[in-house]
């Protein structure tokens, strides 16, 4: 047997049902803020999807942006161990034109595979010439993107 509460007011069936509905606004709040945050994880790579096509046209102006570095997908590696690079300047790819197109992403490491058609992409001898397939950093093809504008086509060839 229970022992009276004094002071509540409600009965049993009255707090039963209270602690029920507070119970199941918890669950819905937590379900609710998980699904919030897979949303906002996966919202995080959708403007870096195989297939999308990133433009650098001569008349266009750019942003400010600072030379990145991208690896050579398919050269060995140098003897000390370390990748064979190039210099991707988006102020000299612009000058001639050209495009990079998301060939491939990694679903481990925020590293995608690039192929690059165009103009010299640096102009110096660390350019990568005027066709490379390339290994980017996410964030180093984030600058690029953000340099030229955004992307120009998506992964179905609909401009953007």
């Amino acid at each position: 047997m229970r022992a009276p509460r004094r002071g509540s007011g409600l009965s049993d069936a009255a707090t039963a049902t209270l602690e029920s509905v507070l119970t199941a606004c918890t669950v819905v709040l937590l379900l609710a803020s998980l699904g919030g945050l897979a949303a906002l994880i996966s919202g995080l790579h959708v403007g870096l999807r195989v297939g999308d096509i990133v433009v650098f046209r001569p008349a266009a102006g750019l942003a400010s942006s600072t030379p990145v570095t991208a690896a050579y997908a398919n050269a060995g590696l140098l003897p000390d161990g370390s990748k064979v690079v190039c210099t991707l300047d988006p102020a000299v790819m612009a000058r001639d034109g050209g495009s990079l197109t998301v060939e491939r992403k990694s679903l481990v490491k925020p590293i995608y595979g690039v192929h690059w058609a165009g103009g010299q992409t640096s102009s110096d001898t660390s350019s990568c010439g005027r066709a490379a397939d390339l290994t980017l950093s996410r964030m180093d093809l984030q600058s690029l993107v953000t340099a030229v504008g955004g992307f120009t086509f998506d992964s179905r060839g609909n401009v953007l």
